[in-house]
């Protein structure tokens, strides 16, 4: 199972990744004074979705199948299974941005 590297020192940035033989580029960008990270998603360089909340054990981009979407879930994971939310501090130490394909 992969997961989606987050480099907190470098937000906000974009990245890039491929699903399906296609490029999609991701921006994560980071709300100090709520402490919560939020995504957009991009296909050829225009947005698909802007502003989606980063929640924990929420599936990202979920209801969203209609729109120009890879077909991957990505899930926020607590690997410790003791956060009550995403947080700075937590991202990438414990809880971790897994992608999953939809076809399984």
């Amino acid at each position: 199972m992969r997961y989606i590297e987050i480099e907190k020192e470098r937000i906000p940035y974009e990245f890039e990744m491929e699903f399906d033989g296609e490029i999609y580029q991701f921006e994560i960008l980071y709300n100090s004074y709520g402490d919560y990270f939020t995504i957009n998603l991009y296909h050829n360089h225009e947005p698909v979705i802007i502003g989606e909340k980063i929640v924990l054990h929420q599936p990202l981009f979920d209801g969203f199948e209609h729109l120009d979407i890879p077909m991957f879930i990505v899930i926020p994971y607590d690997t410790t299974e003791s956060a009550l939310r995403i947080t700075y501090e937590n991202l990438n130490e414990d809880v971790f941005l897994y992608v999953l394909d939809k076809a399984n």
